[in-house]
């Protein structure tokens, strides 16, 4: 049988084959053309995140070791224009470009501590292709414990002291040269120069020196921007001026407590806590402060009259000297004395203050007799009403005793005067006879026979040399104006009256609200422009520039303990001098020789209501140093103050103890290496300083900065000059146009 022919089929074999190969050969140049494609994609996509990730290190760098690097608080600043990129072999990226901007961001309130953020882009001839964000931590000088821009050769950390945080210098540091033990350092201490002498070190970093220059900021930098901050609220003060007065006499007597042949203008800044919506709890709004003004010279009251001045910074300081002390001093007169609780009509007790003086008027033995702590007994109180120097001595050895600056509350009976026809001040009368308040017949009628409180707020002060030959709490001559409490001019959101348990009303007006709620353009900065003393409690966020040198009269406290972490970051308060901030060496800081010998107990004591300096947030001297005045005195108590109390170290005043950070120009030590001289450092670490916070619109550190977060951009955000803008300033929380 014949098979039939398959004319055609080895053809078709032939195509279908060819086909086939066809198709594979073009699969395999289709594969090897994708594969292509997707390794050059992968190559271009490392080149842009390389490039960008170089320009973000680049910046990193640049933040650390450019000194001359200042960012801006607004708007943002470009580091890299259309950089070329280099492998690290050192070859060119071809047809790649970058560019970096940094800005700070993340804070408009000035009491966080901002990033910065460091924002690359990368492209290539298509166009921008790739963005990358980066935040950084930077650090404010409040985070410090010991700042120095100058460690002098001279110098040195004494033994036996304490750095419990962070400690940076410009130039060199120097540990104990002598002594034990050595100091202890429980954090790092780095220096631009080199680190010698003993101590007890937190890490090994702390012994070698070499670090980067930190740039120490100057009041030529900084002055503005308080300045601006503070005069937006009404918190930026111009004290009065004015050169040496004639120092005042009333009745043949000095009244003004100059130590020259004038009398100085000064004033005095006290910050205060007031419970003002009256619900038992110092909220975070209730902080204020007050402004006392001296004057010198005679002043203008009216009616044609003008009231003679004459007081002097000393009488406001506190301060009084002699060994001992005069019986005539009218600081030691007038502004010191002491407490007792006294019964009220209604029941329990309130605390009231009598001067020195005010314990030879009759009403005023009477009333201390009654006197729950101290208990007073009628030999005693006639022993007090003697005046002499065992009066003066026994006064001031009472638990409750202690001296206050010119303007206090407490003061009352000796800066406010009445006349004999009523128990109210009179300015403009000029009787023959002023009395002490509450001593004229007028006033026991009255029911104002009482010793001075918090709430006797007196808006005028004024001074006599009371007389001592009788118990009337006459004047022995016209009273003589020393000075006023200022008039806060802003905008004033307070309740339109005070609670009266809790101030008088009149003294409203002179309070300074420090809080956005009592006022609305408080951005928590205070401006002086001159020296000013200060004390106080301090209650919320604030931060005082003094354009000049600032004295620390009194203990300046936070109204609770900074060591409690369940209220952290409660308080916040900084303190910028453009010169030096100096501890007052006055009655309330130093001891003083009341009687002779000094070497006997009690004879030579401190009339502070404590026995050390006390503060509580972070001072910057631009100018000069933290320290206090008349470090080398040495007036010893008997016995001795120590510090810490109970060791071997002692000081004439103690303590000097700083919960906080101490930041100055020049580095000086409070002591000398005379026995008992001057006060010595008690640091503590405040736990807030280790937090994302500082004292309001501090200032920050160009320093060593740690990456915090990173992460892609979309690249359409950025891509101009406008867009940038718009998300720099979103990333300050403010809304900005798209």
């Amino acid at each position: 049988m014949m098979r039939p022919l398959r004319r055609g089929s080895a053809l078709i074999l032939v195509l279908i084959m060819t086909l086939a190969l066809a198709g594979l050969a073009m699969s395999a140049v289709y594969m090897t053309s994708s594969s292509g494609l997707l390794s050059r994609f992968h190559d271009k996509d490392r080149d842009l995140a390389f490039a960008v990730e170089t320009a973000l290190e680049l910046g990193k760098s640049r933040l650390q070791r450019d000194n001359t690097l200042v960012l801006y608080d607004t708007g943002f600043k470009q580091l890299l224009t259309s950089q070329p990129v280099y492998t690290s072999g050192g070859a060119l990226l071809t047809g790649v470009t970058v560019n970096l901007y940094a800005g700070n961001t993340g804070d408009t309130s000035g009491v966080y501590v901002p990033y910065v953020t460091l924002l690359a882009t990368v492209s290539d001839a298509s166009g921008l292709r790739l963005a990358r964000r980066m935040d950084l931590y930077q650090r404010s000088f409040s985070s410090y414990s010991l700042f120095a821009d100058d460690f002098p050769s001279s110098a040195s950390i004494g033994a036996g002291e304490n750095l419990p945080g962070r400690v940076h210098t410009n130039n060199r540091f120097i540990a104990a040269s002598a002594g034990s033990p050595y100091p202890v350092f429980n954090d790092t201490v780095s220096s631009a120069g080199t680190i010698s002498g003993f101590g007890q070190w937190a890490d090994t970093v702390s012994a070698t020196g070499g670090a980067r220059a930190i740039p120490y900021p100057t009041a030529a930098e900084l002055q503005p921007g308080f300045q601006t901050r503070a005069g937006s609220a009404s918190l930026s003060l111009s004290l009065p001026g004015g050169s040496a007065g004639t120092r005042a006499t009333s009745g043949a007597v000095d009244v003004s407590g100059a130590a020259t042949a004038t009398a100085m203008p000064g004033s005095r800044l006290e910050f205060l806590t007031i419970d003002v919506n009256s619900n038992g709890v110092a909220d975070s709004t209730e902080g204020f402060f007050k402004v006392f003004h001296l004057y010198p010279s005679s002043y203008f009251m009216g009616s044609g009259y003008y009231w003679v001045g004459g007081g002097d910074t000393t009488r406001l300081s506190v301060n009084f000297t002699g060994t001992p002390i005069s019986l005539n001093s009218q600081v030691m007169l007038n502004q010191c004395g002491a407490f007792y609780l006294i019964p009220k009509s209604g029941g329990g007790y309130q605390r009231e203050f009598f001067p020195v003086v005010m314990h030879k008027v009759s009403w005023v033995r009477s009333r201390i007799q009654t006197s729950a702590y101290p208990s007073i007994g009628g030999g005693e109180a006639s022993t007090m009403a003697a005046l002499d120097r065992t009066a003066i001595r026994h006064i001031a050895q009472l638990p409750t005793a202690r001296c206050f600056p010119q303007g206090s509350p407490y003061l009352v009976n000796t800066e406010r005067f009445t006349i004999n026809s009523g128990c109210a001040q009179d300015w403009f009368t000029i009787p023959a006879t002023r009395y002490t308040w509450g001593s004229s017949s007028a006033c026991a009628s009255a029911g104002r026979q009482y010793g001075g409180q918090d709430t006797t707020f007196t808006q005028y002060s004024f001074t006599c040399p009371v007389d001592q030959s009788d118990a009337a709490g006459r004047c022995t001559g016209d009273t003589v104006y020393m000075g006023y409490w200022d008039t806060y001019s802003g905008g004033n959101n307070l309740p339109g009256t005070l609670p009266a348990s809790v101030r008088q009303n009149v003294e409203r007006q002179h309070l300074f609200p420090l809080h956005r709620t009592y006022n609305p353009g408080s951005r928590g900065v205070v401006y002086v422009n001159g020296r000013i003393f200060l004390s106080g409690t301090v209650r919320g966020r604030a931060t005082v520039y003094v354009n000049g040198v600032a004295t620390l009269q009194d203990d300046v406290r936070y109204d609770s303990d900074p060591a409690d972490t369940t209220n952290l970051c409660r308080n916040n308060f900084g303190l910028i001098a453009k010169d030096s901030i100096m501890v007052s060496d006055n009655v309330i800081n130093r001891p003083r020789v009341y009687d002779t010998p000094s070497t006997t107990a009690g004879y030579t004591l401190t009339l502070g209501g404590n026995r050390e300096f006390g503060f509580e947030g972070t001072v910057m001297a631009l100018g000069g140093s933290f320290n206090t005045f008349n470090p080398n005195v040495a007036t010893a108590t008997n016995p001795v103050y120590t510090c810490p109390e109970g060791s071997s170290f002692t000081a004439a005043g103690g303590c000097l103890h700083v919960t906080g950070g101490t930041v100055m120009k020049t580095y000086a030590s409070p002591y000398t290496a005379t026995a008992n001289s001057g006060l010595r450092p008690l640091r503590e670490l405040d736990p807030c300083q280790l937090q994302n916070r500082r004292p309001p619109y501090f200032p920050l550190a160009r320093t060593v900065v740690r990456p915090v977060k990173a992460f892609d951009v979309d690249a359409r955000q950025v891509k101009t000059t406008a867009l940038l803008t718009a998300y720099f300033t979103r990333l300050r929380g403010v809304k900005a146009a798209p």
